[in-house]
């Protein structure tokens, strides 16, 4: 005859061997799907691109590395990371990732950046969490202070498998170029220019101290007034009235019109027809290779080649 006492025991302890069966079940869930996150078997197609602005640069000047990566899947790739030697002579300026962070190494060379997860471009399926499907990196250095070509790679890499790995690097050539040289200042009589003319019919107005003038290729109209000044007048067909003191006014090839005013000018035509004018000081007129025709002013001027 059976115990009940004993049939009780039994039910509690078949009860108990479920639980524990149960739990391991769960837990043995639980360690798969962990594992399975990440896994070797996940494939993630990562690519990178790289380039540069400007192109050439020169030397000295800010350049940037515009980094590009996508993950073409058909899995979402972890632990992305990209690396990026940068070439000798350039000096590190920053690194800006879209997300995650980026480090220079101490010798300023190399810069890793940690940019975390990046989804696949194909379809996800939900749940799973959505990312975004590229990421980008902007570096920005100095280039070297010498001419030259220099040549920039970038790398990525993640955690999964990467089914096409001939896209993980890509490399920038940027051509390096001396700085232009400035034009030199023109001159009039071998004295640098204060005041320039241009292609164009300029009025060129001096100041109350010493002017330097030079015309250009336009008709202008160039007016000084007291500090001694030096004009030298342009291709085109210019009219000068000089200061109050001793001025030096030079025709160009044009058919100028040269006056002088208060003080002892000296006026000198060139090779156009030109008229020169003196004005109320003792004035020197001198009439160029052209046919130039003189007029004296109330000075005791001299007439020379007119």
């Amino acid at each position: 005859m059976d115990d009940p006492s004993i049939r009780a025991c039994d039910r509690r302890a078949i009860a108990g061997a479920l639980m524990v069966a149960a739990l391991s079940l769960t837990l043995g869930l639980t360690l798969f799907a962990s594992a399975s996150e990440g896994a070797p078997s996940d494939r993630a197609d990562l690519s990178i691109t790289k380039t540069d602005s400007p192109d050439p640069v020169t030397v000295g000047a800010a350049l940037n590395y515009s980094i590009q990566v996508t993950n073409a899947g058909p899995d979402t790739a972890t632990g992305v990371v990209v690396t990026d030697v940068l070439p000798k002579g350039v000096t590190f300026v920053s690194a800006t990732p879209s997300t995650g962070s980026c480090a220079v190494a101490a010798n300023k060379r190399r810069v890793t950046c940690a940019l975390g997860t990046v989804g696949a471009s194909g379809p996800v399926v939900s749940p799973a969490p959505v990312y975004a499907t590229s990421a980008s990196i902007t570096i920005q250095v100095l280039a070297p202070k010498k001419a030259g070509s220099i040549s920039n790679r970038a790398s990525v890499k993640g955690v999964e498998k990467d089914p096409k790995s001939g896209n993980n690097s890509a490399t920038a050539a940027t051509r390096v170029v001396a700085a232009p040289k400035a034009a030199p200042t023109p001159t009039c009589r071998g004295q640098r220019a204060t005041l320039i003319g241009t292609a164009a019919a300029d009025n060129l107005i001096g100041t109350a101290g010493r002017d330097v003038v030079v015309g250009r290729r336009g008709s202008d109209r160039i007016l000084t007034f007291g500090g001694r000044d030096l004009i030298c007048a342009g291709r085109g067909d210019d009219v000068v009235r000089s200061g109050s003191r001793a001025d030096g006014v030079f025709a160009g090839p044009g058919a100028d019109r040269l006056r002088g005013n208060g003080g002892a000018d000296s006026l000198k035509g060139a090779r156009g027809r030109d008229r020169i004018f003196g004005g109320r000081g003792p004035d020197l007129l001198a009439g160029g290779a052209g046919r130039d025709r003189c007029f004296g002013g109330p000075g005791a001027d001299i007439f020379r080649s007119c």
